[in-house]
């Protein structure tokens, strides 16, 4: 049985494909499978992963129709014969003692689940950004953790799938996958991880490189045509409900989902802004029915607002419910 399973998936990545095969190849660590997922490319991207297989029998290569980033992940999972699986998306790349060091600490605290950082990388420049380990709670730093001890803050660790070492056999169990969704097709994975682990590792080393605003990639400044966070708080809201929480985490989860909805309305398409208001509005009745004791009671959304003013409005409401509640208190 191989140790450890990365799974790739691969689309139109011909600029940047080496670079991370290289990264992953070059591993201290020996013992692993590197399965390719190649996702419709229409690129050289087939024919680079059919050179370095030539070269490297750890490469598996699967070829499919394009079904996106969660259908690509989901291949590599179904092939997976590892005890462990890294993902690794294929224009970034990982340092090569990623594996290693990653591997060593996960036996050493026999935890389900290890949690590292990355570097953003811009310019060719790494820097230490929103997914790096220095914005990680020290607390939680090269120990292991317990629900406990973040429920507070759910959203304290990086909320991706790479910057994690995997059993296979806990995502198994607790049939952990990713949604079939455009963006943001991980967070419920966060999420399903975070509240089933009987205990994760933080390892405070940033180990991965990650490509922020690459060509041809989804980045903040292209405009919004999916409706994502908000399905995101739906499947969030339910997720707590099956796995019994009722509504234990719910305000960690309008938070983070209710305002990130908002916010992604500012970056709206125009041919697509009417369709998601609707969506926006009847997201907000839900959950100020449902959940009256927030921030977002004393929020009005307006369809011309602009995202300035709605970033300033959640600022405004979150105040105004803040010294609402201190007067209370």
């Amino acid at each position: 049985m191989v140790k450890v399973s990365v799974i790739i998936p691969v689309y139109n990545v011909e600029k940047y494909l080496s670079k991370c095969l290289d990264s992953v190849i070059s591993q201290t660590f020996k013992d692993i499978e590197i399965i390719c997922v190649n996702d419709g490319s229409t690129d050289n991207s087939s024919k680079i992963l059919e050179t370095y297989q030539a070269k490297d029998d750890r490469m598996k290569i699967i070829t499919q129709k394009n079904g996106g980033l969660f259908s690509a992940r989901h291949s590599g999972m179904k092939l997976a014969e590892g005890e462990f699986i890294l993902f690794v998306d294929s224009d970034d790349w990982i340092d090569p003692t990623l594996i290693e060091k990653a591997v060593e600490n996960i036996e050493k605290s026999n935890a389900e689940v290890l949690i590292f950082g990355a570097y953003s990388v811009k310019n060719n420049t790494p820097t230490k950004g929103m997914y790096s380990t220095e914005k990680i709670p020290n607390s939680c730093k090269n120990k292991t953790v317990l629900l406990k001890d973040f429920e507070d803050n759910l959203f304290c660790f990086p909320p991706t799938a790479w910057t994690k070492l995997y059993r296979k056999k806990f995502l198994d169990d607790n049939t952990i996958r990713f949604q079939e969704i455009r963006n943001g097709e991980d967070q419920l994975f966060y999420l399903h991880m975070l509240l089933t682990a009987k205990s994760i590792y933080v390892l405070n080393e940033n180990l991965y490189y990650y490509l922020k605003k690459r060509s041809g990639a989804i980045t903040s400044k292209r405009k919004k045509t999916s409706a994502s966070p908000i399905e995101n708080f739906y499947n969030a809201e339910q997720l707590l409900d099956d796995l019994n929480f009722t509504d234990k985490y719910i305000n960690q989860i309008i938070n983070k989902y209710f305002n990130k909805s908002l916010s992604w309305y500012g970056k709206c398409a125009e041919n697509f802004k009417d369709e998601f208001f609707e969506n926006l509005l009847k997201l907000k009745t839900r959950i100020d029915n449902k959940y009256p004791n927030g921030w977002w009671k004393l929020f009005k959304l307006n369809k011309n607002d602009s995202y300035e003013i709605i970033k300033f409005k959640i600022f405004l409401a979150q105040l105004m419910f803040g010294l609402k509640k201190g007067v209370h208190a």
